[in-house]
């Protein structure tokens, strides 16, 4: 497979990882419409932001979508703006506990009330080396807290038109001798859930160029035992699952591995704002970026609609988008 170009840094390292096979219900709602955002260097977790939250945007929370001269343009505004609130940068990426609190802030920011949690492998354990200065550190440890155990079937509450997916993936080797996975470079990647089916996944990956689609089907192995081995942090991976289907840009001799997830909650746009103070916290001093060299995000038209429920046939849906075109 061609090298990765996703990343995940962690105070100048990265991180993220861990997988397995996936039961995903048997029916299943697609966000369809979302965008097919395209990210920019490092970016992968506030694009990848951005196509659920345009989509958020165009089914029932407009304010979300951070107004330009143009539909493209907003999409380009709405990725900046979140960039901001999760304090991304271009060439590290997203620090792992400033996404939920910065995605958070953006969504009260735009007068609207939301839940957003984290559930995965808690990279605050991890022992990285300093080898960046952290100027926001200090800043998110107040904020910081063991997440939740991520679980195969939370993903099923993407059915819910109020509730949305952003997947936390990570490179790693596995080693038969001792049950093991290691990092095959110190990089992961973000990619917007678009639907859940049994035995596959349908995402949008942020890391391709505008004229290419971002939108990718991964099939999803469940992982029992095992663990995953961190810097001073060894972490099991029963219940994460390994990714394969679509290429991801994985380097050679290694996989994909699902570390987690991000959830957004949108509240009834009614609801009154809650106190800034209560916002949700991410997991750690990761950072999640991407090198991929997709231009700024404009919004391709997708391609068409995958089926939604398990009364359609994938084979049928495959065969329109390859061959009626």
């Amino acid at each position: 497979m061609p090298p990765s170009g996703y990343l995940v840094w962690r105070q100048g390292l990265l991180i993220l990882g861990v997988a397995g096979l996936l039961l995903v219900p048997a029916s299943a709602d697609e966000k369809e419409g979302m965008p097919d955002l395209s990210q920019q260097e490092q970016t992968c977790l506030p694009t990848s932001t951005a196509n659920l939250i345009v989509w958020f945007g165009t089914h029932g929370y407009p304010k979300l979508i951070v107004k330009g001269d143009s539909k493209d343009d907003d999409y380009i505004h709405t990725v900046h703006a979140i960039i901001n609130a999760t304090d991304a940068r271009y060439d590290l990426g997203t620090r792992t506990d400033a996404i939920a609190y910065g995605i958070e802030t953006y969504v009260h920011d735009a007068g609207y009330d939301c839940d957003v949690e984290y559930r995965g492998l808690d990279w605050g354990q991890v022992k990285f080396p300093q080898i960046v200065k952290d100027d926001n550190e200090e800043k998110y440890k107040k904020y910081q807290k063991t997440p939740v155990s991520f679980t195969q079937d939370w993903l099923q509450q993407n059915d819910d038109p109020n509730k949305g997916f952003i997947l936390l993936l990570a490179y790693c080797r596995f080693s038969p001798a001792n049950n093991s996975f290691t990092e095959a470079i110190y990089a992961g990647h973000a990619v917007t859930l678009v639907n859940a089916e049994p035995d596959m996944i349908l995402i949008h990956d942020p890391a391709h160029y505008n004229d290419e689609p971002g939108r990718k089907i991964l099939t999803p192995t469940l992982l029992t035992g095992g663990s995953f081995m961190l810097p001073g942090y060894n972490a099991p991976v029963a219940g994460l699952m390994l990714l394969s289907g679509s290429l991801l840009e994985t380097p050679p001799s290694a996989g994909v591995m699902l570390t987690g997830a991000v959830c957004i909650t949108m509240h009834p746009a009614t609801s009154n704002i809650a106190n800034a103070s209560s916002m949700p916290t991410g997991s750690g001093n990761a950072r999640i970026g991407d090198s991929g060299s997709g231009s700024p995000a404009s919004a391709p038209p997708p391609p068409a609609a995958p089926p939604s429920s398990s009364n359609t046939s994938w084979t049928l849906w495959l065969f329109d988008l390859l061959f009626k075109k």
